[in-house]
C-alpha cells in the first residue's frame, strides 16, 4: 500500500469524523418544536454568517476536480456492508480506518473520495471499504 494512499485516507476519514460529530452536536444542541427544528434566532453579539439551505436529495453532478457523492445518508440507502476490520489485522492503520467506516457510513457515503473510483462505480467514500479498495 501506497503511504500517500493511507495518509489520505486517513486525513478522509477525519474529516468525516469532525463533520458527524459537528452535526451530532449541532441536532442534540436545537430543540424540536412540533416535530420540526425551531429556529434559533441569533444575538446581535453573533457575528456568524446565516446557515446555508438544506442539500439537495441528489448531489448535483460536480466538476472533474470534486468526485461523485450522495447528498444526503437517506439517498445513499440502502447503505452497503464494509468488509471486517479483522481481515486487516497484520495492517493496523488500515484495519483501524475499516473499524471506524462501519461506525459512521452515513457520513462517509456522503464524501467524494478522491481517488476518482467513481470511474469503478463508487458514488462516495463508504464504497471504498465494501472491498480492499480503501486499503490502498
Amino acid at each position: 500500500m501506497k503511504p500517500r494512499a493511507v495518509i489520505l485516507m486517513v486525513l478522509g476519514l477525519a474529516v468525516a469524523g469532525a463533520i458527524y460529530f459537528a452535526l451530532r452536536q449541532e441536532a442534540t444542541s436545537v430543540p424540536a418544536a412540533s416535530g420540526r427544528q425551531a429556529q434559533v434566532q441569533p444575538s446581535a453579539q453573533e457575528t456568524s454568517p446565516p446557515r446555508a439551505a438544506p442539500a439537495p436529495e441528489v448531489a448535483p453532478r460536480q466538476a472533474a476536480s470534486v468526485p461523485a457523492y450522495h447528498a444526503t445518508a437517506e439517498a445513499a440507502r440502502p447503505l452497503p456492508a464494509t468488509l471486517s476490520p479483522d481481515l486487516f489485522a497484520a495492517l493496523p492503520v488500515v484495519a483501524r480506518a475499516y473499524r471506524i467506516a462501519r461506525r459512521i457510513p452515513d457520513v462517509l457515503a456522503q464524501q467524494p473520495c478522491y481517488c476518482h473510483c467513481e470511474r469503478m462505480g463508487h458514488v462516495g467514500l463508504l464504497d471504498c471499504y465494501r472491498s480492499d479498495h480503501g486499503a490502498g
